[in-house]
């Protein structure tokens, strides 16, 4: 079939609704590929925020999880004497009950007064400060086994934290008349921890 200018006329309408179509289907791919583009970027943002929250819910679990760890540390450490006042009294009555159990011919003891350790640190979070009680011992013994069940019993029961620095034994040339005597000296030195806030004025 062949066409002339003829019949241009008879076939303008059908041109314009063929144009109009060609641009109406143009526009709607247009729209459709904005649409999509918006649509995979909402999703990815959605997700990026659906991720920080899950990381964020994660971290403050894991936070909590770290205090009530740490509290309970805290807390072992308060029962153990080792945080808050020193307990001299408390020392001085396990001393005398282990003396008793193992049946140590004397225990003599002096408690020098509390002195506070420097622990050379300027961190702003430094806000306790560490003390010292230093204690010399003398100790009357039937056999060196004696000295050293005194010590393991005094780690297990003391509430309290002590740093032992030395024990010096001297053996007993006395002759001996009885059959229980000291046969030696032990004199040992050691130092009682204990960890406490510092005061405001001094902070």
């Amino acid at each position: 079939m062949k066409f002339s200018t003829k019949d241009i006329p008879h076939i303008r309408g059908l041109l314009i609704m063929l144009t109009l179509t060609l641009i109406l289907g143009t526009i709607f791919v247009y729209v459709s590929d904005d649409a999509l583009i918006e649509a995979q970027q909402s999703k990815i943002t959605a997700d990026r925020e659906w991720s920080e929250a899950q990381h964020k819910l994660e971290r403050t679990k894991n936070e909590q999880e770290d205090l009530q760890g740490y509290y309970h540390q805290y807390q072992n450490l308060v029962e153990q004497n080792i945080i808050g006042q020193e307990r001299r009294l408390d020392w001085i009555e396990t001393i005398e009950k282990i003396r008793n159990q193992l049946n140590i011919f004397s225990v003599k003891y002096k408690l020098e007064p509390q002195e506070t350790l420097n622990m050379e640190t300027d961190s702003p979070s430094n806000s306790s400060d560490f003390h010292r009680s230093n204690m010399k011992l003398d100790l009357s013994l039937l056999h060196e086994g004696q000295l050293l069940n005194f010590i393991d019993a005094l780690s297990e029961e003391a509430k309290g934290m002590y740093l032992l620095e030395s024990c010096v034994l001297t053996r007993n040339n006395l002759e001996r008349k009885l059959r229980f005597t000291p046969n030696i000296e032990a004199e040992c030195s050691l130092g009682w921890i204990t960890l406490n806030e510092k005061n405001v004025d001094s902070i």
